[in-house]
């Protein structure tokens, strides 16, 4: 874990010291890379969030096996409070409704410029949303600290944490669907979606799903995940994939008939840039790899019982989820055809190599397991065929 943490460092330091050299040459196109890997990042340290709350209110044992990378992602939601710093100071090379000139030409971007598409109001709503995760997140990590602490003999902690998570999943909903309108469906302001916002906040659940599956898979043949793991765990987590692949593709789709089917000039301008000049054939690929092949490999009850072949299902998800948040963001800045820059590449692994060597060294300073819990039953992961 430390050669790893500090491999994944050095890519981070290095891709960085690129990325600031890229600002000073173009600093519009450096910012659009800055943005989408951030909000590929910073997504799984909230969806960390998300998914601690909903397993605090659901229950299973799937969840305790994933714990603590949860909570390690909960404890990188620090840089990523930090990484949205350059964002709001970027503000008008991102956001088109900062522009005099645009409010001027469209009466409705004025409007919504007025009361809401402000920098004061954005920003303080940016501030709002980190503190109710920032907090959420704290209260949770501090829980699971007393439970380990004390052993929760008479589970007043665990009872606890479920008074917390319920109320606090639904703001956790709420919060992230109206933070995405900000940050993503604001890029192009004259036009609007309510399911647009859901259909990114199932997307990085599902990210972070797969992500926490694929790190629980590689230390699932050693101490002490080998005396706890069990083909159950990873079904049921397999189980999850599927179900928001399925969900993500539902609300994907449902959003798409609707916009498509009603034809309005102020609805279908953003899936015409998406299927134009390049993009479509990237819309065409995601249907593939973030749809078809996760959803027909899942229903196949031996690959989700089977850690190499949902490791390998998970990555798969990991990088779909990549090229979608990078077709959802990028077109809003690109219209005229499909471009790469190379600044694309340098933040994905600036911003991702420090954000996995935080996330090593968060994972480093607790346990691995859950001390003291009662679902933790301790079978020999080779102990079914």
């Amino acid at each position: 874990m430390d050669r790893l943490q500090m491999t994944f460092g050095i890519i981070g330091v290095l891709a960085l010291i690129a990325l600031i050299i890229g600002f000073f040459f173009n600093r519009a196109v450096t910012m659009q890379s800055y943005l989408w890997a951030w909000l590929f990042w910073g997504g799984i340290s909230i969806g960390c969030v998300g998914i601690s709350l909903f397993h605090n209110v659901v229950g299973g044992n799937w969840g305790v096996v994933i714990r603590r990378f949860l909570e390690a992602g909960m404890r990188t939601l620090i840089i990523t409070i930090i990484g949205v710093i350059p964002i709001l100071l970027a503000i008008p090379l991102l956001y088109v409704w900062d522009d005099p000139a645009v409010r001027a030409a469209s009466v409705e971007v004025a409007y919504k410029a007025k009361y809401y598409l402000n920098t004061p109001f954005f920003v303080v709503r940016t501030i709002f949303y980190f503190a109710l995760w920032g907090f959420l997140a704290w209260r949770l990590l501090r829980l699971s600290a007393a439970q380990d602490a004390t052993g929760d003999p008479d589970r007043s902690i665990a009872n606890r944490m479920k008074r917390l998570s319920a109320p606090g999943l639904v703001f956790f909903m709420f919060s992230t669907s109206w933070a995405w309108i900000d940050w993503v469906q604001s890029l192009e302001p004259a036009w609007y979606s309510t399911m647009h916002p859901w259909i990114f906040t199932i997307g990085q659940v599902l990210l972070t799903y797969a992500f926490v599956i694929a790190v629980l898979i590689l230390f699932a043949r050693v101490p002490p995940f080998s005396d706890v793991v069990t083909f159950q765990h990873y079904n049921d987590l397999g189980n999850l994939l599927l179900a928001f692949t399925m969900f993500w593709t539902y609300v994907s789709i449902g959003q798409f008939i609707i916009v498509w089917h009603e034809n309005l000039q102020d609805e279908i301008p953003w899936y015409i840039r998406r299927f134009s000049n390049g993009w479509g054939y990237l819309a065409f690929i995601i249907s593939f790899i973030h749809f078809f092949i996760p959803f027909f490999l899942l229903l196949m009850r031996f690959v989700k019982r089977n850690p190499n072949y949902l490791f390998k299902v998970a990555i798969w998800i990991v990088v779909a989820r990549l090229i979608d948040v990078f077709w959802f963001v990028v077109p809003a800045f690109r219209q005229r055809y499909l471009s790469i820059a190379w600044t694309d590449i340098a933040a994905i692994l600036a911003l991702g190599g420090i954000w996995l060597f935080l996330f090593i060294w968060r994972l480093k300073q607790n346990t691995l397991l859950p001390l003291h819990d009662p679902r933790l039953g301790y079978k020999s992961l080779t102990s079914e065929a």
